[in-house]
C-alpha cells in the first residue's frame, strides 16, 4: 500500500520560511505568520534589519525575502513589515495599517518599512487602492493617508506611498516576483539623475527561479556616447549587485533607435 505524501504543517512551513529569511543578507531577525485569507496563502513576515538601511537598501533586502518566501509558498500573498524591530516600530506599523484600512478608496497597506533618524520617523509602504479609481482619485487617497499619519504621530516627518491596484497585486502574486523588486529598481534610479525610466520595469521569473529585469531608459539630454555607456553600465551593475534574486538585467536605451545591453549573473 503506497504511503501518502503529507503536506507540511503550517508550523513546519513557517519554520522553513524563517530559516530562509534569516539567511538573507541584511536581516537581523524575523517572525513569520501564516494567515488564512481564503484560497490564497498569505504569509506575513516581520523583519528586524541590520543597522539603519535607507529605503533603497531596505527594498533590496525585502525583495530577497519576498523571493525566498515564494520559493516555498508559490503564488502566495506576501506582506512584509520591516524596520529595527522594536516595539515603537510595531506601533507605527499598526497605525499605518489602521489609517489605510479605514480610508475610503483604500484597500489597505502592506510592505511597511519604518526608519528612524533621531526623534524623526520615516514611513515607506504600499497602498492598495480600489481598481475603479483614476489617477487623480488614487493620488488623493494617498495624500489623505499621508496627512492623517502625520497628524496622528507628530514624529512622522516623511511618508513615501507606493500606490498599486488590486490588479497589480494579483499580477504580482501570479508571476511570483512581488512588487519589491520593481520598487528597488525605481529607488536605484535616484542614483542616476540623468537617466529616467521610459516605461515601468518588466520583471519575470526564469526557469531556475531567479528573475530577469528588463528596463527601458532615456536621457533627458544627450550626454555623449561615453557618458551614456558609463551611466547604463553603472545602472546594470547596481541592479545586479543589490539583489541576489536577479539573474539577468537587460537595459534598452531609448533614443531614435534603442540600444540594448544585457548583463547576466554568472555562477
Amino acid at each position: 500500500m503506497p504511503i501518502p505524501i503529507l503536506e507540511p504543517s503550517a508550523r513546519e512551513t513557517a519554520l522553513r520560511i524563517r530559516r530562509r529569511v534569516q539567511a538573507v543578507e541584511g536581516v537581523k531577525g524575523c517572525e513569520v505568520a501564516l494567515l488564512s485569507t481564503g484560497k490564497k496563502p498569505h504569509v506575513r513576515v516581520t523583519l528586524a534589519l541590520e543597522g539603519s538601511p535607507g529605503p533603497e537598501r531596505a527594498h533590496a533586502i525585502c525583495a530577497g525575502v519576498d523571493h525566498e518566501v515564494r520559493k516555498l509558498v508559490p503564488n502566495s500573498r506576501v506582506s512584509i513589515l520591516s524596520g529595527t524591530g522594536g516595539r515603537e516600530d510595531g506601533q507605527v506599523w499598526k497605525l499605518v495599517e489602521r489609517i489605510a484600512e479605514n480610508e475610503p478608496g483604500s484597500r489597505g497597506a502592506h510592505n511597511i518599512y519604518v526608519r528612524r533618524e533621531g526623534n524623526e520617523v520615516g514611513v515607506d509602504f504600499h497602498l492598495e487602492v480600489a481598481a475603479p479609481l483614476g489617477e487623480k482619485e488614487a493620488r488623493q487617497v494617498a495624500s489623505q493617508v499621508e496627512r492623517k499619519l502625520k497628524a496622528a504621530d507628530p514624529k512622522i516627518s516623511e511618508v513615501v506611498v507606493h500606490r498599486e491596484t488590486a490588479a497589480d497585486r494579483v499580477s504580482s502574486e501570479w508571476w511570483g516576483h512581488g512588487i519589491e523588486t520593481r520598487l528597488y529598481v525605481e529607488h536605484l534610479m535616484r542614483r542616476f539623475p540623468d537617466l529616467r525610466l521610459a516605461s515601468p520595469p518588466v520583471i519575470r521569473r526564469m526557469s531556475d527561479g531567479r528573475l530577469r529585469v528588463a528596463l527601458r531608459v532615456a536621457f533627458d539630454r544627450d550626454p555623449g556616447q561615453e557618458q551614456a555607456e558609463s551611466a547604463v553600465s553603472g545602472l546594470e551593475a547596481a541592479v545586479m549587485s543589490g539583489d541576489g534574486s536577479i539573474a539577468k538585467v537587460e537595459v534598452a536605451r531609448v533614443t531614435g533607435e534603442p540600444k540594448t545591453r544585457r548583463r547576466k549573473r554568472t555562477g
